[in-house]
């Protein structure tokens, strides 16, 4: 799956700090999920049906949106409410236990839209060689510098 030259374009245009929310007070999962969720409703890049299916998902199949340790990627299927391609993230100050289990911290709740299957697949492959970065991770984590966070998002 190489990168293109139109996939950089997309990933560029997804990616933007007015939709990172770094380093908020600390909340409920489910807050900072819909939190989120509602950078993309703002942006008209989803409706609300698509912030129902992604709970309906983590009720249905658990915590299988945790996609590497402390990382959650809320997503559903394009015909669940996707309008456009965008991606939002947003950081709280501490962890927040995934439906209150302390095993399942959570520090990054990205939401993740996309129009179609192929294109979903392609973010989702662009953000894992960010987060297995353990340097990269730590700093998105933890900083509340929206330029520098979009900068380590965006490809190379």
């Amino acid at each position: 799956m190489g990168t293109s030259r139109s996939y950089e374009r997309i990933v560029m245009d997804l990616i933007n700090e007015d939709r990172l929310e770094l380093q908020v007070d600390p909340a409920q999962w489910d807050v900072l999920i819909r939190r989120s969720a509602a950078l993309l409703e703002r942006d008209r890049v989803i409706d609300a049906r698509y912030v129902d299916a992604v709970f309906d998902s983590i009720r249905r199949n658990g915590s299988y949106m945790v996609i590497v340790p402390r990382v959650l990627l809320a997503h559903a299927r394009p015909e669940e409410g996707a309008l456009g391609t965008g991606l939002s993230l947003v950081t709280p100050r501490t962890d927040a236990p995934l439906d209150g289990d302390p095993a399942m911290p959570i520090r990054m709740f990205f939401t993740l839209a996309t129009t179609d299957s192929e294109t979903h697949l392609d973010l989702i492959a662009h953000l894992a060689t960010v987060l297995v970065d353990e340097q990269l991770l730590a700093e998105l984590a933890t900083s509340a510098d929206t330029a520098r966070v979009a900068q380590i998002l965006e490809p190379t």
